[in-house]
């Protein structure tokens, strides 16, 4: 073909070549049970439908993590949530801390009032797990007759959380001065003590300076 027609041809788009044809990549090899495909089947009907509440959808995920159940087509956790349900990782992480807290503060009996939603247990996600309870009731309390919302939550939950060093401590709560170190003054109290000798009126200071000093490490 020459002329006009044989440069239309030339010109013609092609598809360009795949740098990985997805057909050869290597299958992650199957390793699930029949027990566990069957229990993973459940689970992901519970995530994808999100039930009743947010409750059964982070203890779903929760035992997907646990199990690695997502094991034969993920190679974690976080690529499972983000491909097959398609929640980013820290939503995925809120849901399944979130139900840890609420299933850690329902079993305990005389909690009274309990978080009803997400938002409310997120904010005790980052309160050490043995102050959790002290946190809530802090904001029950505070709430008083008003529902307890995640803002009120946030500001008990505030006193309880662990400081970055130099972070100033909540409005509302004192501060606590670290204790001080005598430890090289009493060295030195020693040494004194020592070359002090017969000199019984700076014996009679030292020791009088060791026990003040004593008084103030003991407060």
């Amino acid at each position: 073909m020459n002329g006009p027609a044989k440069t239309v041809a030339d010109k013609r788009w092609t598809a360009p070549a795949l740098i990985t044809n997805p057909l050869e990549a290597t299958p992650i090899k199957a390793t699930l049970t029949a027990r566990e495909q069957q229990e993973l089947a459940t689970l992901e009907r519970v995530i994808r439908s999100g039930w009743k509440t947010f409750l059964e959808v982070g203890s779903a995920l929760a035992r997907v993590r646990d199990g690695r159940l997502y094991r034969d087509k993920y190679n974690s956790i976080e690529e499972y949530c983000q491909q097959e349900m398609g929640f980013s990782r820290p939503y995925a992480y809120n849901l399944m801390n979130s139900a840890a807290v609420s299933q850690q503060l329902s079993s305990i009996e005389d909690i009274g009032v309990q978080p009803i939603n997400e938002a409310q247990c997120r904010e005790l996600i980052s309160v050490p797990e043995d102050k959790r309870e002290a946190a809530w009731r802090g904001a029950v309390k505070l709430a008083g007759d008003k529902p307890v919302t995640a803002k009120i939550i946030h500001q008990a939950a505030a006193r309880f959380k662990p400081r970055k060093v130099g972070q100033a401590a909540p409005a509302g709560t004192k501060a606590t001065a670290p204790s001080p170190n005598f430890r090289p003054a009493f060295k030195l109290i020693d040494v004194i003590e020592k070359l002090a000798g017969n000199n019984k009126a700076l014996v009679a200071n030292v020791k009088a300076l060791r026990i003040c000093l004593r008084k103030i490490e003991g407060k």
